[in-house]
């Protein structure tokens, strides 16, 4: 006996009869164990799938009790859907197994190589790179203030044609007169304005405008050197992109088995219609966040949230943010 199955090796009239042949008989005696093996690790599977069945019907079971008439229907839906993402994912585990078992192709997403690699490494220089950048608005702070400098020249020439018209009226006016007592008060007045001017507000906005002229030119100094390379992670970028969508796309084509963390937040095909495109850029981005940060969490596809205390500012945790959104957008 092998296995708990008679084999006819074991019969003594088989062999007496066939014992010339005895050589081709040992070929199918071990044939016969490997049939009989594969036979024992099918049953073995078929046990495990019934013993998950049995306990998923107690899970169920269990959960029916504890959600008596008693509960209220947004705790008794809330409960339900947990259990009903426990029963997909268990299902799902079943199903790759299975699939595994059968010897269907795993596609590592993740192993993308040293180039592409590289690539995400410099797109990833975008934003910091981008920071050196002198912003819109600083820009026209600066500008501002040399136009400002104009402004208060402007303001001293306005002055100095008043005075010389008050002069005039001085000097056509009679003393004691109500006339000549408004071009004195409007002479001292300007005269006190355009002290003001030439001693405090045309020398502070010139030095403002001088600083400004200052900062406009080490702004082109710094675009011209950082431009180009934004430009080049721009291009590393879409290069990147193009890569992963393609990597992604040939992984369903070949009907290979997709890692967990993918089918777990994106499914295993696009969906139908015009959010096909929504699909593929969002899962192309999130693999390339696993590329650039290095995540290997088979769970998790955007690995695990960030620590307490950690600058939810940085570029990681803010494109992690923009990611989710985009998963729960596709969830819709």
């Amino acid at each position: 006996m092998t296995r708990g199955y008679a084999t006819y090796g074991d019969d003594p009239d088989f062999e007496a009869e066939y014992a010339d042949y005895a050589e081709p008989a040992d070929d199918t005696r071990r044939d016969l164990d490997e049939l009989f093996a594969a036979v024992d690790v099918l049953r073995t599977a078929v046990q495990d799938a019934d013993n998950r069945d049995a306990g998923l019907r107690q899970e169920v079971t269990a959960l029916a009790d504890r959600l008596g008439p008693g509960a209220s229907q947004e705790h008794r839906v809330d409960q339900l859907s947990r259990q009903l993402e426990r029963l997909q994912q268990q299902v799902q585990a079943l199903e790759r197994a299975v699939r595994v078992s059968d010897g269907v192709p795993q596609a590592d997403l993740d192993d993308v190589g040293a180039e592409t690699r590289a690539l995400a490494a410099q797109a990833a220089r975008w934003d910091d790179l981008h920071k050196e950048l002198v912003t819109k608005e600083q820009r026209a702070r600066h500008e501002q203030e040399i136009a400002r400098l104009d402004s208060v020249r402007a303001a001293q020439a306005r002055c100095d044609a008043d005075l010389l018209e008050v002069i005039r009226r001085l000097a056509t006016t009679d003393h004691g007169s109500r006339a000549r007592g408004d071009a004195e008060s409007s002479l001292r007045a300007l005269s006190t304005r355009r002290r003001t001017l030439l001693d405090d507000e045309i020398p502070a906005a010139s030095d403002a405008a001088d600083q400004a002229r200052l900062a406009l030119r080490e702004a082109d100094a710094v675009d011209a050197r950082v431009l180009p390379q934004l430009e080049r992670a721009e291009r590393a970028w879409h290069d990147l992109q193009v890569r992963l969508r393609t990597r992604i796309t040939d992984a369903i084509g070949s009907n290979a088995l997709l890692p967990m963390w993918f089918s777990h937040a994106l499914g295993v095909a696009p969906p139908s219609g015009t959010s096909g495109d929504a699909w593929i850029r969002t899962a192309a981005s999130v693999l390339a966040y696993r590329v650039t940060f290095g995540i290997k969490d088979q769970a998790l596809p955007l690995g695990p949230p960030a620590t307490d205390g950690a600058d939810t500012t940085e570029r990681r945790w803010t494109w992690r943010a923009r990611l989710e959104s985009d998963l729960d957008d596709l969830s819709l």
